[in-house]
C-alpha cells in the first residue's frame, strides 16, 4: 500500500467514520428514548417494520451488487451516464410494480391491522431504499466516499428530528414514526441524486439496448445477493421464530438487545466502505499483508471494547427497567460484534475483492442452514429464549470460521491458531459476565491483558508497519 493510497484510506475513512460515529449516536438516542417512552408492544411493532425493511433488497435480484462489483476500482467521470440513468428508471418502475403487488396481497390475506400497516409502511420505503442503494452503490465502489457519507447519515438525522418531535408533543403510536422513517428515506434519495444528478438526469438510451447490461449486473450480483440474504436470514430466522413462537412484546425485547450488538458494528463498518475500492487498485500481492495487520488491530480493539458490558447493563437496566432481562442477553450477544465485524470488514471485502462471491455465498447458505436447525430446536423444543439467543452466537462464530478458512485457500494467510485463541476470549467473556457480575468484569480484563501479551509480537509489527507509512 503506497502513501498515496494509504492517505486517501486515511482520509476517506475520516468521512465514514464521522458519518459512522454520528449514526452511533443517533442509534443510541433511538435505542434509549423511543422504547422508554412507548410501550413494550409499540416498540415491538417498530422492530417488526424494520425487521421487514432489511430484506428489500431481495427484490432487485442482484441488480445493485452486480453494480457494486462490477464498478469496483473505476472512476466516477469515466462512467457511461446514459446507461445508468436508463437502468435507474428501470429499476425504479420493476420495484413500483412489485411492492405495489405485495402491498395488494397483504390486504387480502392479512388481517391484522397493525401487521398490514407495517407491511404499507415497508412497501412505500422499498421502492426509495432500492434506488438509494442504486446511488450508493455507485458511489461507494468509485470511491466517492465523501458523498456516500453525507447520503447515509442525512437518512439518520432527519428521522431522529422527526422522532423527537413526535415524541415532544406527546404522540406514542408506532405508526407517525414509520412514516417519519419513510420520509426520512426519500429525502436521502433526494440527497443522492442531486450529488449524481448528471447520471440521474442524463439522456436515456432505448430500453432494449441495456438489458444485457442488467442481465450482466444481475448475473453478477445475484450470488452477493444471496449471500448478504443468507447472512441477514442467520439471524432472521431467530427473530422470526420468536415473534412466531412468543408475542410482539418478546419479538421488541430480543430485537433491543440485537441492535444493541448492531449499533457497534454500525461505528466498526466504517472501515469497511472504504477498503473495498482501495483493494480492488491494490496489487494482488500485498493483500495477504494488509489483512494480517487489519485483522490483528480489529481484534485487538474490539475484545477491548467489549470490557465495559457490566457498567453498561447496569446503566441501561435502570433507563429501561422494563428490558431488563433482555438486556442481559448482551452478555451473549456482545461478542457476535467480534464475529460480524471481521465478516464484514475484512472477509466479506476480501471475497468480493477477489471476486468470489460464489464461495461467500455457499458458505452463508451452509450458517443459515444450521440457523434454521438450531432455532428450530431452541425454540420449538426448549422453549427458551435464551437458547435461541445462544444459537444466534454458534451460528455467527461458525459462518466467520468457515469463511475465514474458504479464504485462507486462496490466500496464504496463518489463521489456525487465532481463531483458537478467539473461541476462548469468546467463552472466556460469556461465562465471566453471565455468571460473576462486577467480577467478571475484572476476571474479563485479566484475560484481555494475557490475550494483549500472547499478541504482542504481532500487534507491535502491524502498527511497525504502518507507522513506516506515514
Amino acid at each position: 500500500m503506497a502513501k498515496s493510497k494509504l492517505i486517501e484510506f486515511i482520509k476517506n475513512l475520516s468521512y465514514t467514520f464521522v458519518s459512522n460515529i454520528t449514526s452511533l449516536i443517533i442509534s443510541a438516542v433511538l435505542i434509549l428514548v423511543i422504547p422508554k417512552l412507548v410501550g413494550v408492544e409499540t416498540y415491538g411493532y417498530y422492530q417488526l417494520y424494520l425487521f421487514y425493511v432489511s430484506y428489500v433488497g431481495v427484490l432487485y435480484f442482484g441488480w445493485c451488487d452486480g453494480i457494486y462489483l462490477r464498478l469496483g476500482g473505476k472512476h466516477y467521470k469515466d462512467l457511461d451516464k446514459p446507461l445508468y440513468s436508463t437502468q435507474f428508471r428501470m429499476l425504479g418502475l420493476m420495484e413500483m410494480i412489485i411492492y405495489v403487488c405485495i402491498f395488494l396481497g397483504s390486504s387480502i390475506f392479512i388481517e391484522d391491522v397493525n401487521k398490514n400497516f407495517v407491511i404499507a409502511a415497508v412497501c412505500v420505503s422499498a421502492v426509495g431504499i432500492c434506488l438509494r442503494w442504486f446511488i450508493t452503490f455507485i458511489l461507494q465502489p468509485t470511491a466517492r466516499i465523501k458523498e456516500y457519507a453525507i447520503v447515509t447519515i442525512s437518512e439518520k438525522i432527519i428521522f431522529i428530528v422527526l422522532t423527537m418531535l413526535l415524541m415532544a408533543v406527546g404522540y406514542r403510536d408506532y405508526k407517525l414514526i414509520l412514516v417519519a422513517d419513510v420520509l426520512s428515506k426519500y429525502v436521502s434519495l433526494g440527497i443522492g441524486i442531486s450529488y449524481c444528478r448528471d447520471l440521474v438526469f442524463s439522456k436515456t438510451i432505448p430500453y432494449k439496448t441495456v438489458i444485457s447490461e442488467i442481465k450482466e449486473n444481475m448475473s453478477a450480483g445475484i450470488k452477493l445477493m444471496l449471500a448478504s440474504l443468507g447472512s441477514l436470514l442467520i439471524i432472521g430466522v431467530v427473530r422470526f421464530g420468536v415473534e412466531n413462537h412468543w408475542d410482539i412484546a418478546t419479538f421488541g425485547k430480543v430485537s433491543l438487545t440485537l441492535s444493541l450488538s448492531n449499533m457497534i458494528l454500525t461505528a466498526i463498518n466504517a472501515i469497511a466502505v472504504v477498503m473495498y475500492p482501495m483493494l480492488r487498485r491494490t496489487d494482488k500481492g500485498s493483500l495477504p499483508k494488509i489483512y494480517g495487520i487489519m485483522r490483528v488491530l480489529l481484534m485487538g480493539i474490539i475484545f477491548g471494547g467489549i470490557i465495559f458490558y457490566y457498567p453498561a447493563y447496569k446503566i441501561l437496566s435502570l433507563w429501561l427497567p422494563q428490558y431488563k432481562e433482555s438486556l442481559r442477553y448482551a452478555a451473549i450477544l456482545l461478542p457476535i460484534c467480534v464475529y460480524e465485524s471481521k465478516v464484514s470488514i475484512l472477509i466479506n471485502t476480501y471475497f468480493n475483492t477477489l471476486r468470489l462471491e460464489s464461495l461467500q455465498m455457499k458458505c452463508n447458505l451452509i450458517a443459515l442452514a444450521l440457523s434454521v436447525f438450531l432455532t428450530g430446536v431452541s425454540i420449538y423444543i426448549f422453549d427458551s429464549v435464551t437458547v435461541a439467543i445462544l444459537s444466534v452466537l454458534i451460528v455467527l462464530m461458525f459462518r466467520c470460521i468457515l469463511c475465514e478458512i474458504v479464504l485462507s485457500t486462496k490466500l496464504p494467510i496463518k489463521i489456525f491458531k487465532d481463531i483458537i485463541l478467539e473461541v476462548i476470549m469468546t467463552f472466556a467473556f460469556i461465562i465471566c459476565n453471565w455468571y460473576f457480575g462486577l467480577a467478571g468484569m475484572f476476571m474479563y480484563a485479566v484475560c484481555y491483558v494475557l490475550y494483549l501479551i500472547i499478541k504482542r509480537k504481532d500487534i507491535f509489527e502491524s502498527l511497525s508497519f504502518i507507522k513506516a507509512m506515514r
